[in-house]
Formats: C-alpha cells, sequence, structure tokens
C-alpha cells in the first residue's frame, strides 16, 4: 500500500495565486517550477551541465533506464519547509527517494543574496549530488562523507569563459568554521555519532565539507580518502577504516586545523577547461491552473509516509480536489492513489478506470489496475482469473514502461501475496529494479532475501553492503547484519515494499 505524508489542508486552500506552473524535462530531470520559462529553463541547463561534470569526474557512465529524477521547485524556504509538513524548521531543501521514483525540493530564492548565504543553486547541487551518489555509487559511505560529497560539489562554478571550477569555498559554512570549535574526528568516523544539537549539526556539515576538500587536495594524504572508503565498502568497522587510511586521528585533526587556518587566506580548486557540454533539449509545458493548485498535494504523495492519519488526510483532499476538478487527469490520478491506500477499492477502481479512459497508455494506471486487484486477492474478493489474471495487468504494465522499479517489485511481490514461490524471471525483474532504484532500502533488503533463499548468499552480501555501512539508521544497519547472519527459510515472506525511501533535508545555519 502507499503511504503519504500528513499535511494540513489549510495549506492547500490557503496558498496564494501565484505565476503559472511550468514542467521542464530533460534527459535527466523533470522539473516543475512557478518561476518565468526563462528562470526555469537556465535552472535545467544548468542542472544538466553539473550533471555532466560529475559523470566526467567520478568516471560513471549513465543507465538509460534509470527514471529520471524530479525536481519541484518552490518559491523560498518557507514553502519547502510547508511541504515537508508540521514541524519542518531551518531546511533549505530536501531529497528522497522510494519505489515510486526519486525527488527533490528546492527553493528558488535562499537569504538576501548575501556573500556568506547558502543560495538556490547550491541548495540545487547539493540535493542532487545526494540523488547522484545514492543512485551511482557502489556501496554505502559514512554520514560525513555523504554530506562532504555533496558540499563540496554543491559550491560548483561554471564561468563565462567555459571553464568549470570544483571545490569552491563553501561560504555558507564560513561562520561555523570560524566561529565555533572542530567537529571532533574521532565521533565523526565512529559508526553511531550519536544525537546532535542544532550547533553540532552546522559544525557537522561545516567540518565534513573542510574534511573532505582537505583529503581530496591535500597530496601529503593523496590516496587516502579512496582506501578509506574501499575499507568500509569491504566490510571493515568505520573506526578501524579511518585509522588504517588516516592514521593517528588526532594529528589528522591537527592538520585538518591548520588547513583551515590556510584555507582562509587562499584554497586550491580544481579548474576544467576545454569541456565542451552541448545545450541540453529541453520540452517545457505550461500547466493548467488546477494542475498548479494540486501542486503541494502532488508533492505531499512523492514524499511518502507511513501514518494511518496521513493515509486518511491525504484521501480527504483528494477526494476534495475531485470534486473541484472531477475530470482532471491529475486529480483522478491522486484520488486513485489516496483511495486505494485507504483501502476503499471501488472508489480506487473508479477513479483508475476515469484516469485510464483520458489516458489509456497510462503506465502507472496500468499498474494501479494491477496493485488494486492485488488488493482484493489479499482481502478473498476472488479477483477474476485469479493470480494469472493479476499478473496480466502488471505484464502489460511492464510492456508500457519496461524500467519502471515499481512494476517491477510489484510483479515479484504479487508471488509473495499467494504465497508461492516467485518464478525465475521474476526475480531477474527484481535484480533489475535495484539496479534502477538501489537507493531503495526496502527493495534491497527483499532482493537480499530472494538471493538468500536461492543459494546465493554472497550477492546477498553484495546488495546489503550499502545498508549495512547505511550512513543514518542503524535500525537499517541491524536488519542488514540480522538478515545476513540469520537462517532464512526456503520460501521467505517479505512485507510489502513500501514507498518510504530515505530522506536528506538540508539545514540552514
Amino acid at each position: 500500500m502507499v503511504r503519504v505524508a500528513l499535511v494540513l489542508f489549510a495549506f492547500f486552500i490557503a496558498t496564494p495565486l501565484q505565476a503559472a506552473w511550468h514542467r521542464a524535462e530533460s534527459n535527466n530531470f523533470v522539473v516543475y517550477g512557478n518561476s518565468d520559462q526563462a528562470r526555469l529553463r537556465k535552472f535545467v541547463v544548468d542542472l544538466e551541465k553539473f550533471s555532466t561534470v560529475l559523470r566526467l569526474v567520478v568516471k560513471v557512465e549513465p543507465d538509460p533506464g534509470v527514471n529520471k529524477l524530479t525536481i519541484f521547485v518552490l518559491s523560498d524556504v518557507s514553502a519547502v519547509e510547508k511541504s515537508m509538513g508540521p514541524g519542518a524548521r531551518n531546511v533549505a531543501g530536501y531529497y528522497r527517494a522510494n519505489i515510486m521514483g526519486a525527488h527533490a525540493v528546492v527553493p528558488r530564492s535562499v537569504g538576501n543574496g548575501g556573500q556568506f548565504d547558502m543560495d538556490s543553486q547550491t541548495v540545487l547541487f547539493h540535493e542532487y549530488a545526494h540523488h547522484f551518489m545514492q543512485q551511482y555509487f557502489p556501496t554505502g559511505y559514512p554520514a560525513w562523507y555523504v554530506e562532504g560529497f555533496a558540499e563540496f560539489y554543491s559550491t560548483t562554478e561554471f564561468k563565462r569563459d567555459g571553464s568549470i571550477n570544483l571545490g569552491m569555498p563553501a561560504l555558507h559554512r564560513a561562520y561555523s568554521l570560524e566561529r565555533s570549535d572542530i567537529f571532533p574526528l574521532k565521533r565523526m568516523f565512529s559508526a553511531e555519532p550519536g544525537k546532535m544539537s542544532a550547533d553540532e549539526v552546522s559544525r557537522y556539515y561545516a567540518w565534513s565539507w573542510m574534511l573532505t576538500h582537505y583529503l581530496t587536495f591535500d597530496k601529503a594524504r593523496a590516496g587516502q580518502l579512496n582506501k578509506y572508503l574501499k575499507a568500509i565498502g569491504n566490510g571493515m568497522a568505520m573506526e578501524a577504516a579511518a585509522t588504517e587510511a588516516f592514521g593517528d586521528i588526532e594529528t589528522l585533526q591537527r592538520d585538518l586545523i591548520r588547513y583551515r587556518e590556510a584555507a582562509a587566506r587562499s584554497i586550491l580548486t580544481r579548474v576544467i577547461k576545454g569541456l565542451t557540454i552541448p545545450e541540453p533539449k529541453i520540452e517545457m509545458v505550461q500547466l493548467d491552473a488546477a494542475e498548479g493548485e494540486m501542486m503541494p498535494l502532488r508533492i505531499q504523495f512523492a514524499r511518502g509516509s507511513n501514518s494511518d492519519a496521513a493515509v486518511k488526510s491525504f484521501a480527504e483532499n483528494a477526494r476534495k480536489f475531485n470534486v473541484k476538478f472531477p475530470t482532471h487527469p491529475v486529480a483522478l490520478e491522486l484520488l486513485a492513489e489516496g483511495e486505494l491506500d485507504a483501502e476503499n477499492l471501488p472508489a480506487a477502481t473508479k477513479a483508475n478506470d476515469a484516469l485510464l479512459a483520458l489516458r489509456p497508455t497510462d503506465a502507472r494506471a496500468m499498474l494501479r489496475q494491477g496493485r488494486i486487484a492485488m488488493a482484493q486477492q489479499r482481502d478473498k474478493a476472488d479477483f477474476p482469473g485469479g493470480w494469472p489474471a493479476v499478473r496480466r495487468l502488471i505484464i502489460k504494465a511492464n510492456k508500457a514502461s519496461p524500467n519502471d522499479a515499481f512494476t517491477l517489485s510489484t510483479f515479484y511481490e504479487s508471488f509473495h501475496r499467494e504465497g508461492v514461490r516467485p518464478t525465475e524471471n521474476a526475480s531477474l525483474g527484481l535484480e533489475r529494479a535495484v539496479e534502477l532504484a538501489p537507493q531503495v532500502e526496502g527493495l534491497r533488503m527483499t532482493l537480499a532475501s530472494n538471493l538468500i533463499a536461492r543459494g546465493k548468499r554472497p550477492a546477498a552480501e553484495n546488495v546489503l553492503r550499502p545498508l549495512l555501512n547505511h550512513p543514518h539508521s542503524a535500525e537499517i544497519r541491524e536488519a542488514a547484519r540480522t538478515m545476513l547472519n540469520g537462517a532464512m527459510p526456503t520460501i521467505v515472506k517479505i512485507p510489502e515494499i513500501k514507498p518510504e525511501g530515505n530522506e536528506v533535508a538540508e539545514p540552514i545555519r
């Protein structure tokens, strides 16, 4: 079942009238924004250029089947915080990935434009760096490097002469670097750095950037960062890997403080010249007023959640929009998802059938038919034709969109719902789903269980490795260890794959 985030409906009905929303699509991105078209186009051009530079630097070849990253560009930080729901404070932007896709929410403007303010491009590049790392890097990395990598590349500059500067100063972290003590490296290298105060979070980000910059440019420590990351990837404990790669940690800390003092006067950067990045092809579409009005609910649905109150709230809000826009495809899509998640299967069927009448080739609507049928089977409603008919609906959706991880995982899940061993084809589809959405923890856990049940424990360990080093969740790390150490039954009962995903929110300090 799909769960959606709880938000106050007053947020939707109180949203003031704004400029028209547009959808800009390029090779790697789908961007929604309500700024003028020229500004949104530049936004997407900068993203494509940045993506090209990251691939060049870390030598990553794109997978043409990977779904595009969706980005919602909101007016300012306040709007970003509202989109996260009650309780969000001092959040400049966030990235989230789940089985339905990956998305980021960023502001169009941040701060007052001062030299030491975090600007919107920095937030944008930071969030995309998170996506890039989780999508393309082969293993899990410690939290400090996850943030240090994103901070390091977030300051990338594209100069008018065509050159590109990497490793530019993170001036928005200057206060935390100059006005506070260093974040202790022994704590930073720990698998459990502990709960942090607001001030400690600010220092953690700042010194993660400084350490990444130092280990990237200091000649005396050349190769140490790669050695450290490789050791962690091979399963070494984080503290041991740090000592193995960097030597005495107290010495490293003293060297890093000296590097900060030198960086205050001048700092090394990497300049790339002679790189020709072709102008990306961008398709721009203006959305109608109804879709613009529903944008906050669409963002909340993309985020996902696991609260029963959230499910109820989302369904109620989707119904209200459907009353206002009864034949609008987006209203029908949101209603169908809301009703399915609330387990109102007749209402979900009605809304989805109406959507398919308007969009007969909509692959996600086709998949929703299969998901509704699965729910009917679970409820002993005896879907006509039984499980073979359910899977025919899912296969139809797969033919319409062969590289949709959600469809591939749903096909696999149908066998567990039935209580039978998945076919070889279903298992191969699950492996492809993880290739397409490697950052979805639940998907990795499901594939690992499948591999263990098939006697492929080494392959399962490779799949679980990023979770064994998960930077933000001790629970996920422990679950992965338990799975590898425990005895698995021949047929593994897997919980439903839910679009909870992982979320990274960037603080403003």
